[in-house]
Order: C-alpha cells, then sequence, then structure tokens
C-alpha cells in the first residue's frame, strides 16, 4: 500500500511537471504576441501636449545662452548666474562655495546637533 502510495506521489508530481513543461512555451508565445501587439501599434503622439511655448528655441548657441541668463537673472541663483555667465565668455564656471567640515569630528558634531 505504501509503495503505491509513493508510486502516485512521483507520478503526480512527474505530470505537474510535464503540465508546466508543456505550459512555458505558451507562456512565452503569449508574451511574444503582446510584444509584438505593442510594437505594432506604434508610437504615442506627443504633440498634443506639447504648448507653443514649450517650442524648441531657435538661435545659435549663445543667443540661447542669453535668453535664459535675461530668464534667471532676478532669481538670485548665484550658481546658475556664474555659469551662464562663464559659458558666455567661454571660461570654466568658478563657484565660491563655503568650506564643509569633514571627517569623524564633523559627523559626530551633526549627530549632537540632531540630538537636541
Amino acid at each position: 500500500m505504501i509503495s503505491f502510495i509513493s508510486q502516485q506521489l512521483v507520478l503526480s508530481r512527474q505530470s505537474r511537471s510535464i503540465v508546466a513543461f508543456q505550459a512555458m512555451p505558451l507562456l512565452w508565445e503569449n508574451l511574444a504576441a503582446q510584444l509584438d501587439s505593442v510594437r505594432a501599434g506604434g508610437g504615442f503622439d506627443y504633440s498634443a501636449w506639447a504648448s507653443p511655448a514649450a517650442a524648441p528655441l531657435q538661435g545659435s548657441r549663445e543667443e540661447r545662452l542669453k535668453i535664459a541668463l535675461n530668464a534667471i537673472k532676478d532669481s538670485g541663483n548665484t550658481q546658475m548666474i556664474e555659469s551662464l555667465n562663464a559659458a558666455l565668455e567661454g571660461r570654466e564656471a568658478s563657484f565660491e562655495l563655503p568650506p564643509l567640515e569633514s571627517g569623524p569630528e564633523a559627523f559626530l558634531k551633526t549627530l549632537n546637533q540632531k540630538a537636541f
């Protein structure tokens, strides 16, 4: 009786693995068909979202940089202003960044500040 049950269990496992093995090509075929239908559908037309104000700027690089500089001149973003001025002058931007503490002492100091 026990050997009969064990044989049935082995057969049951084998039949499940056969069914799973037979189902795998069907899954891959289904995936391939879905991908083909997506590819055949064509791309999405994003032009409906574009507004006339979002049209790409025309003109030379220098003109576009000047337009960008005029747009952010009053923003107070000194790094952006310096970057645009440097690009217009053909030089590398120099940023005056504040010194930052580093090392274990700085880490422990920030932990102490967060604790209170």
